[in-house]
């Protein structure tokens, strides 16, 4: 039955390759965040690569007589149950990073607990094979265990999407991941193996995935502001249509203080320096609970999920809080600081500009009042 569908796999697996040693000849994987995530989908993309070469392998060598092609069977059937058992992990690390901005100790833990114990069965069945066999006359067959590795993808391909869902959730639609995208080839093409044997579909299922999350990705890249890594003012644009569907939100327009005395005392490298920091401030602040937006310049606009004015005042407070902490360590040449004016809104009374508008209002008003008081300063230490 396999030799009527060798054809097929192989095509199969030469399309999967080919996708993939495309993306990573294009550059394709490489992000504007120049981050962890540029590794993590180099990996799981030399990881499909290898997958695609084993499955093709394993297909070739089976039922072939020899010493030879029986350790080839062994080493490319355990490579293919190998890459299954890595690219859950992998998947869940990127997605995340791409929210979260790391991965959460918990997470590490389940990971590694899953993970370790799938590793130790696989190992084990070099003397046990509960997972596979390689028959007497060098044929493959599943073993009593073979669908704990498929299990164990599928649940971590769905804790991925939960923490999408769960990030979503939190910033209130405002920040997108092409979960869909990567997820739905994959269940298609893992339930055609599973349910018809001597089939190959994951692999090249998978391949097809990844590249429809990283052209979606890479479209992603749009609305990133090349210097500070924040999104860009095109996504203000991009998002109002969501934000007009959920709830309240509150909103801050932040302006650097003294950021012209950066650039003219500095020069406009410390300046840049200085526009990064304050954007490694706000994502730290935000992280999966709002966006964090570049507008113009020096100036950054915060879209919090919330409609209480006491947890989007918190945030406010949390901002010049880190921006004083900053400042004591003095790690650079310059100071912080920020006049910030915020606003709890509803896009469905107000369009977004009318709310850039008041927000912008009350920004300069917490700038005038922070100038008055520097002056005031000034004269008493006189």
């Amino acid at each position: 039955m396999q030799e009527v569908h060798l054809v097929e796999i192989y095509i199969a697996d030469m399309l999967g390759l080919f996708l993939i040693l495309g993306a990573i000849w294009s550059g394709a994987w490489k992000l504007q965040k120049k981050n962890k995530e540029d590794r993590l989908l180099l990996g799981i993309m030399l990881l499909i690569v290898c997958a695609c070469v084993a499955d093709a392998a394993s297909f070739a060598v089976d039922n072939r007589p020899g010493e030879l092609f029986r350790g080839l069977s062994y080493v490319s059937n355990f490579v293919l149950f190998f890459a299954n058992l890595v690219i859950g992990p992998l998947w869940v690390m990127l997605v995340s990073r791409h929210i979260y901005g790391n991965v959460s100790r918990f997470q590490c833990v389940l990971m590694t607990s899953i993970s370790g114990l799938v590793f130790a069965l696989l190992i084990a069945n070099f003397f046990y094979p509960v997972v596979f066999r390689i028959s007497e006359t060098n044929v493959y067959s599943r073993g009593p265990l073979f669908m704990v590795n498929n299990l164990m993808e599928v649940a971590f391909m769905i804790d991925g999407v939960i923490i999408y869902l769960i990030g979503r959730a939190r910033s209130g639609g405002v920040k997108f991941f092409p979960v869909l995208q990567f997820v739905w080839p994959i269940f298609i093409c893992v339930c055609l193996q599973n349910f018809f044997y001597g089939i190959s579909t994951v692999w090249v299922g998978i391949a097809v995935g990844f590249t429809s999350l990283m052209l979606a990705l890479q479209n992603e890249n749009i609305f990133i502001d090349k210097l500070t890594r924040l999104f860009n003012r095109y996504y203000l644009d991009r998002i109002s249509g969501t934000l007009k569907r959920s709830n309240k939100i509150a909103m801050m327009m932040i302006d650097m203080n003294g950021f012209k005395s950066i650039n003219d005392n500095l020069g406009h490298s410390q300046g840049d320096d200085a526009l990064f920091s304050m954007a490694e401030i706000l994502r730290e602040t935000v992280e999966s609970h709002g966006t964090a937006v570049r507008y113009a310049g020096d100036e950054f606009v915060i879209v919090i999920n919330t409609d209480n004015e006491q947890v989007a005042a918190s945030y406010r407070d949390k901002i010049k809080q880190k921006l004083a902490d900053f400042n004591k360590k003095r790690i650079k040449k310059y100071k912080l600081s920020a006049s910030i004016g915020m606003g709890i809104f509803d896009l469905k009374q107000n369009n977004l500009d009318e709310i850039l508008e008041i927000i912008d209002k009350r920004m300069y008003e917490d700038k005038k009042a922070y100038y008055e008081a520097s002056a005031n300063d000034r004269r008493r230490r006189r």
